[in-house]
């Protein structure tokens, strides 16, 4: 906790929310960190004293489209913690939000208390709270104050619709944010005790009119500036803090 950051892993799921970051910061493939029969794809560079890692789930190259979702998620996270060992892990992407609780489209959120997956209903004593995961995210509230960005739950689940049991889920959590990948992220950190943090810019609305779908697909490429931009503001905050400057917890 006392120790300077100086290794930090992003993940993404698919490559127009990496693509924006990783050109800002000049960042080159590295096919060494995966095994090749992986579809992942690592650029690495370093950014103001930080060695910095992004992977992105790759492609489905039956169905040509981006590995999305908390399987891929799993195994990405866990090759590149076990390979490149950062001090923090970053959970990037977009999701979905709620107008009620002040998102707009293009909001960014770090995440804060807990990750929690709204779609793993098991109804017997302890598998229950176990398949909704309770996951903790790293405390980051002051950099969060510091950014002058909101925080809160962020949920998971393998669907991009909403459904009214999941929205149900998430509002007993108080989440803000929907998405496909983070809980799993989270599950792998947590086995390997490395600090992760969720950034997620809002794609779509869960309590306003039209389908996830249609907005997600209208606003993708907002919202993937606006992750960049607020993801760039993040890794300049970090150089010369220590974990515990994060949370504001440091002696």
């Amino acid at each position: 906790m006392d120790t300077p950051i100086r290794k930090v892993s992003l993940l993404f799921a698919m490559e127009e929310e990496a693509r924006p970051v990783i050109d800002a910061l000049g960042l080159s493939a590295d096919s060494r960190l995966h095994d090749r029969d992986l579809p992942f794809v690592t650029y690495r560079g370093e950014s103001a004293g930080l060695a910095i890692s992004a992977t992105v789930s790759g492609h489905d190259h039956r169905y040509a489209v981006d590995n999305i979702g908390p399987v891929a998620a799993t195994l990405m996270a866990y090759t590149t913690v076990d390979h490149f060992t950062p001090d923090l892990v970053i959970s990037a992407g977009t999701a979905g939000g709620f107008s009620a609780r002040s998102a707009d489209i293009g909001t960014v959120y770090l995440s804060d208390d807990r990750f929690v997956f709204h779609d793993r209903l098991v109804p017997l004593p302890g598998f229950d709270e176990s398949a909704v995961g309770h996951y903790p995210a790293f405390n980051v509230r002051r950099m969060a104050s510091a950014l002058q960005l909101p925080t809160g739950v962020v949920s998971s689940g393998s669907s991009l619709q909403k459904h009214p049991r999941d929205v149900e889920v998430i509002e007993q959590f108080g989440a803000v944010a929907k998405e496909m990948e983070a809980a799993a992220v989270a599950w792998v950190c947590m086995l390997k005790n490395t600090p992760l943090v969720a950034v997620k810019s809002i794609t779509n609305l869960l309590d306003e009119p039209g389908t996830s779908e249609e907005q997600f697909l209208r606003n993708l490429a907002t919202a993937s500036q606006s992750l960049q931009k607020q993801l760039l503001r993040v890794l300049q905050y970090l150089p010369g803090k220590t974990l515990a400057q994060l949370s504001g917890h440091e002696s």
